[in-house]
């Protein structure tokens, strides 16, 4: 696992590269830990599925002057989340670094938080509906795109967060938008982003379009681009279920 010291160098490292004007400033305490702090502390949490208490822990024994918990928790909250998004694709750029792609993925899903969520332990989600359902801000959906490399590893590349009944469509848009062309390389999907618009967004940018096209007996595949698509899925799409491996793995945690 990496350490917290090597976090907290990179996280300095990349914040003093995107200068002030990228960094947010929110409204709020006074600021006495510097951002950097906070959000590597913030990763060595995630990363080890530590609480918030064992996270403070963790890091005096290694030396680092932390803040106390309710200011931790406080300064996590009004953490930026484009900030966190350009971090994430700093990360993914350099795993990517001299690895070979086999191929992208992306796939939404969706988290529940708090007393809110559909769990069995809370199921208040069960048995409200419609307009009740979309008053739950503690509902949150997730679009991951992910790389593939040689070695059958899952690297995270760009994510959009929604709403609970944010378009899936919508936000594969926005990250779309964050990927680096890539020659010859397919982009699997499932049905959920049959949109003519999304493959010619992903022909733009050197991508193989693997997009699972809905059709039925009634309904044949006509427009050129959604035959090809779904000819490449024939031969790509049984690579998709990674996501799902991956958002397995992240709600374990």
């Amino acid at each position: 696992m990496l350490p917290l010291k090597k976090l907290y160098i990179f996280v300095s490292h990349f914040l003093k590269r995107v200068g002030p004007n990228k960094q947010a400033k929110k409204k709020g305490r006074p600021r006495k830990y510097e951002d950097a702090l906070i959000i590597s502390l913030w990763l060595f949490q995630i990363l080890n599925n530590y609480s918030y208490r064992e996270t403070l822990e963790k890091a005096k024994d290694e030396g680092f002057n932390v803040p106390s918990l309710c200011d931790y928790h406080y300064r996590v909250k009004q953490l930026d989340d484009e900030l966190l998004k350009s971090i994430l694709e700093e990360c993914a750029n350099l795993l990517l670094e001299d690895k070979q792609i086999l191929c992208y993925i992306a796939d939404a899903t969706g988290f529940g938080f708090g007393d809110k969520s559909p769990t069995p332990a809370t199921p208040k989600l069960n048995w409200e509906r419609g307009t009740q359902i979309r008053t739950v801000q503690s509902h949150v959906r997730l679009e991951v795109i992910i790389a593939v490399d040689e070695n059958k590893r899952k690297i995270i590349t760009a994510v959009e967060t929604g709403g609970p009944y944010e378009s899936e469509i919508e936000m594969l848009r926005k990250a779309l938008k964050k990927l680096q062309p890539q020659k010859g390389l397919p982009f699997i999907t499932d049905k959920g982003y049959d949109a003519v618009d999304i493959i010619e967004s992903l022909l733009d940018r050197g991508f193989e379009p693997a997009i699972r096209i809905k059709e039925t007996m009634r309904m044949s595949i006509r427009h050129p681009l959604r035959k090809l698509s779904n000819e490449n899925w024939k031969r790509y799409g049984k690579m998709r279920y990674r996501v799902e491996q991956l958002f397995g793995s992240i709600k374990q945690k």
